[in-house]
């Protein structure tokens, strides 16, 4: 399922997705895999894109060789599964926000069965937009449903990130007005006043 939401002027194209799980043929994988990537690729580069969901996959609780998508902090073994998962990442440039943020097991584990803990429900952003994330994290005290925990993520708006940008009028150096710089400034100017129409009339600087 896809959502698209206007927030603060910002469109957001959030994904929810439930790949199929362990035991079912390798083609079902394979046909979940190519219609994400399809929606993905549809997503405007200029929309802020979420995935989020039962991915059915251990990425493992460290990076070994998925450094681009993985942030070192995960949970637990890496299976196939989890493979495709960070493959995937790293195809469309995204990166897996749960794994960015050192937190102890129980905010790390999304799904308690059986006596057994494992991660396998994941937030991914783009990369470029990790900075806007300010925490990704299991509430353990939470579920979405008998088994799994509900996992959020903080994100800010880009207007709030980092300084703002100052608003700086152009100056010109007069000092430097001699010579060829001067020639140039004139040249400008009267090109300048002819585009802007025929108005202005030539005369002293007086």
């Amino acid at each position: 399922m896809s959502v698209s939401l206007i927030i603060k002027e910002e469109t957001f194209t959030v994904i929810s997705a439930y790949a199929p799980h362990t035991g079912l043929s390798d083609a079902k994988k394979r046909s979940f895999w190519d219609l994400l990537d399809e929606v993905v690729r549809g997503c405007p580069a200029d929309y802020r894109l979420i995935i989020g969901g039962d991915l059915n996959g251990h990425i493992g609780a460290e990076a070994e060789g998925y450094e681009g998508a993985h942030g070192g902090f995960g949970f637990g073994p890496r299976n196939e599964e989890g493979r495709s998962i960070l493959e995937f990442a790293i195809a469309h440039e995204m990166v897996v926000a749960n794994s960015f943020f050192k937190k102890r097991d129980a905010q790390l584990a999304t799904f308690h069965s059986g006596g057994r803990s494992t991660q396998i429900d994941f937030l991914l952003l783009r990369k470029g937009e990790l900075r806007t994330c300010r925490d990704c994290k299991v509430l353990p005290a939470l579920t979405c449903s008998s088994q799994h925990r509900l996992l959020v993520m903080d994100l800010v708006t880009p207007g709030r990130v980092g300084r703002r940008a100052r608003v700086v009028q152009p100056r010109i150096l007069w000092k430097n007005m001699h010579g060829a710089n001067a020639e140039t400034f004139r040249v400008t100017v009267a090109d300048r006043l002819r585009v802007e129409g025929d108005y202005v009339a030539p005369t002293d600087a007086d």
